[in-house]
């Protein structure tokens, strides 16, 4: 997909902001970068602290950062891509999921007939993690779900099935 960085060259005022939290899966080491036009860039360096990245935070951040470790990122990137279409289209085959929003990132919105919010928490109850979303705009109904491995999705589109079979029995 594309990604904002193109901006930068035709607009010197913007600056892109990434961190090496979700995708790299490194929300721990608390590290980013910014990318955007070098007397932006120089100005940023001027008002931040010496010294602000600690060393083993950058040691890590230059492994995720090396060809090994964006090989890696696009290896998981390209199955996190496989499970969404696989989500999507179960959810999409089930009678009482009304719609799945189309989604470019590593979870799902979709909405069921009626009960999200009682079968959003039968499923917390059972350790299965979502978000209730029913109480936002234009998302009545909706839960969303984050994208695991094969092994958590398929856990979770079985806690899914049993809580709608809980709530519409009752």
């Amino acid at each position: 997909r594309g990604s904002a960085t193109g901006l930068v060259g035709r607009r010197p005022n913007v600056v892109v902001l990434q961190t090496l939290s979700k995708a790299f899966g490194l929300a721990g080491i608390r590290c980013g970068f910014a990318v955007g036009a070098p007397d932006v860039i120089r100005l940023m360096n001027n008002v931040k602290a010496p010294y602000n990245v600690n060393k083993l935070t950058s040691e890590v951040a230059c492994r995720a950062l090396s060809p090994q470790g964006t090989a890696a990122l696009k290896d998981k990137v390209a199955e996190l891509i496989r499970q969404r279409a696989v989500v999507a289209e179960q959810l999409g085959a089930l009678d009482f999921v009304a719609e799945v929003k189309p989604s470019d990132s590593n979870f799902l919105l979709f909405r069921v007939q009626r009960n999200a919010l009682e079968m959003y928490k039968l499923m917390a109850d059972r350790g299965v993690v979502t978000r209730y979303r029913g109480t936002e705009m234009h998302c009545a109904e909706c839960i969303r779900v984050t994208i695991g491995t094969q092994e958590e999705n398929t856990a979770f589109l079985l806690e899914l099935q049993k809580a709608w079979n809980e709530v519409s029995s009752s």
